[in-house]
């Protein structure tokens, strides 16, 4: 292995001569360069013509935003199961339940969308952009990457279930930063409903065990291919914190794809000025 010689201050090699000999020219050419009789512009330089970086609006999140932001989850999740369907891994069973589903969640949608309306905001009928961006794509993705998944059908119930978990926990929070208490109240009815479709996709994946063991004092389980088990009742009380996705087959360091979901938080929330 080749390294570069070290200099102790005892002596100087012929490369370190030349190495400080072109400093000492460069710091020349420095030091005339910024004489006295210099002329020109006294700004600081510039290489190349940018424009200058654009700030973010000064906005107030307000009842309305987290409104729009609920319905985005609602578009967010029908995408989801849109491209759960089209996979063909569930079964006839658990495409019935997925339809269910899916009427569960057009109907909160629209619901949320009367309340924006009544608020006096328009609708953002759409899914949610930095969702998809940074959480649904990379993850479908994730299921063609590395030689594919080694299990599609595990996967697509997995994503399931993470997306009816993060929109139970979404509304959850939302019911802490919603200022109206008729709001905070349909947060909670559709958070719960939300739940329970958690739940039900929970007992798919993990039929065995219907309590967490942090329950009785314990931690949370992974199984033999390392995947978190869902478990139908997953704490005392809903939680809002965030929790990791993992799909896919394993890479050749052994690792899955594996992704953190959060519950709304700025880069999430659809301001007033955005729109589908």
């Amino acid at each position: 292995m080749n390294r570069s010689p070290i200099s102790t201050g005892a002596g100087i090699n012929r490369r370190e001569l030349l190495r400080t000999g072109g400093l000492v020219v460069t710091l020349g050419t420095l030091v005339a360069a910024c004489g006295t009789n210099r002329t020109g512009p006294t700004s600081p330089g510039r290489i190349g013509v940018a424009p200058p970086p654009a700030t973010l609006p000064e906005v107030e999140v307000t009842d309305a935003d987290l409104l729009r932001t609920a319905q985005s989850l609602e578009y967010t999740a029908l995408a989801v199961y849109e491209a759960a369907a089209g996979t063909g891994a569930l079964s006839a069973d658990e495409s019935a339940i997925a339809a269910r589903i899916v009427e569960d969640h057009t109907r909160h949608a629209a619901a949320i969308g009367d309340l924006i309306s009544a608020a006096g905001a328009e609708e953002f009928a759409c899914a949610n952009p930095f969702l998809i961006d940074r959480l649904v794509n990379p993850v479908l993705a994730a299921l063609d990457a590395n030689g594919g998944t080694d299990d599609l059908h595990r996967d697509v119930l997995n994503i399931a279930w993470a997306v009816e978990q993060l929109a139970g926990s979404s509304y959850q929070s939302l019911v802490v930063a919603l200022t109206e208490p008729a709001l905070r109240k349909a947060s909670m009815q559709i958070g719960g409903e939300e739940l329970r479709h958690a739940t039900v996709l929970a007992r798919s994946i993990n039929p065995d065990q219907t309590f967490s063991p942090t329950f009785g004092g314990g931690t949370e389980e992974k199984n033999d291919d390392g995947f978190l088990l869902p478990y139908g009742i997953p704490s005392v009380f809903g939680k809002v914190s965030g929790f990791e996705l993992i799909v896919g087959a394993r890479n050749e360091e052994g690792a899955r794809f594996s992704t953190q979901l959060q519950t709304p938080a700025a880069n999430t929330i659809i301001y007033a000025y955005q729109s589908c």
